[in-house]
């Protein structure tokens, strides 16, 4: 039987391992039954943040202080893996906005450096352990004959070199997904009537906790590194913490994150839209008159009650490709597919407001009727295109019909 020993610091960091590995696992799974990219890829996410914390885990539980195999295995086991957390998020989130990304060749090179230090890690283990140890019978010469040679290499400069570059890896990356994520943004307003659901908030945050948590755990190599010694283990024990609520948040959001959010979704970063030579507008008659026959058709069929419409399927309606539909709202209307559906519904709710036949629905039913299916972003686009909160605008109605009585 393993030694475990449960203290505060070891029963702490203990749910958060279990958590990660547990979601890893049902991730995984589901990744394979409904062939879900984003899924897998979080989940191998979680397995490299569930390592991390049993590395302080296992030792607040006893395993360095045991002098036997279980030491040994805590000097050997491949704990961090700071070079594949960068890539993993990135392309997560790449998987996770486009139902269509697959891996390509050069996509794999992002993970190189992560394969090279599982290398050094495989052969630094082999040596010290599998040949001088076990093949040669050499007793380890270190920490109470438990520990090679190797087990800490590389040392000096080289280690700290190795730190900044991992670093250098993770600032890379999480700039940018960020950068991407900013795209991804202009992707849902110009494409989707409807971006609450699509809009992976929940990552956006995590992706800001990981940055603190790496900050902090910086600034703690910069202090080791100015004393000259390694901080108390205490004091680093709480980094380690703050990576099993990451743990936490992140895999109870990435789960709720269903693959049926992403069917429709075919983002990709760094693209530019080319209009084809049947697509091409270019002068400024044409697209007037393209943006009279989508007001009149807006006003004619209302496809805007339709919550889930779609930049795709407007232009179907019209008989155009979502480019030129895309060009005419832009240069002519000066507006992006999401503000120009929901500058209609809201008209349509005022509309709705002011009629006395729908006194018995609520502001946030009718609204629902006008083609809003979020009380967010109905209030976030009714602030934007009227002015004035609903609720003030109820109030002005009230007002008005006060005066004139």
């Amino acid at each position: 039987m393993p030694p475990f020993d449960f203290n505060v610091y070891s029963a702490l960091l203990l749910p958060a391992f279990i958590q990660g590995l547990l979601f890893a696992a049902i991730l995984w799974l589901r990744g394979q039954r409904e062939a879900c990219l984003a899924d897998r890829l979080l989940a191998f996410l979680l397995l490299i943040f569930s390592l991390r914390v049993a590395n302080w885990m296992l030792g607040f539980a006893g395993w360095y202080d045991s002098h036997d195999g279980y030491t040994t295995f805590m000097f050997y086991f491949p704990f961090n893996h700071w070079f594949a957390i960068g890539p993993l998020v990135y392309f997560y989130f790449r998987s996770l906005t486009n139902s269509n990304f697959k891996f390509r060749g050069a996509n794999w090179w992002h993970f190189a450096p992560a394969f090279a230090m599982i290398g050094q890690q495989l052969t630094v283990f082999v040596i010290d352990v599998l040949i001088k140890n076990q093949l040669m019978g050499q007793p380890f010469p270190e920490h109470f004959g438990t520990k090679g040679s190797l087990a800490d290499w590389p040392t000096g400069l080289a280690d700290y070199l190795l730190y900044l570059a991992a670093y250098g890896s993770l600032g890379y990356y999480f700039i940018r997904t960020r950068q991407v994520y900013r795209q991804y943004r202009h992707y849902l307003n110009a494409n989707f009537s409807e971006t609450s659901s699509l809009r992976f908030a929940w990552l956006n945050y995590c992706l800001y906790a990981v940055g603190a948590a790496l900050v902090i755990w910086f600034a703690f190599d910069i202090v080791e590194f100015v004393r000259g010694k390694q901080l108390p283990y205490q004091l680093d024990w709480y980094s380690f913490f703050a990576w099993g609520i990451i743990i936490y948040y992140l895999s109870i959001a990435g789960y709720g994150a269903m693959p049926k959010q992403v069917l429709a979704l075919h983002f990709e970063p760094d693209t530019t839209a080319h209009i084809g030579q049947k697509d091409a507008v270019t002068e400024t008659e044409n697209l007037r008159a393209y943006a009279a026959m989508l007001q009149q058709y807006m006003g004619k069929k209302r496809p805007y009650l339709q919550p889930e419409l779609t930049l795709a399927d407007l232009a179907g309606y019209l008989d155009m490709s979502p480019t030129v539909v895309s060009r005419v709202l832009n240069t002519q209307l000066n507006q992006n597919f999401n503000e120009f559906i929901n500058a209609y519904r809201v008209e349509a709710v005022k509309r709705m407001a002011a009629d006395p036949a729908f006194k018995h629905l609520s502001i946030l039913g009718i609204a629902y009727e006008c083609g809003f299916n979020s009380k967010a972003t109905f209030n976030r686009a009714f602030l934007k295109h009227a002015g004035c909160s609903p609720s003030e605008f109820l109030k002005a109605q009230k007002m008005t019909g006060v005066s004139n009585s």
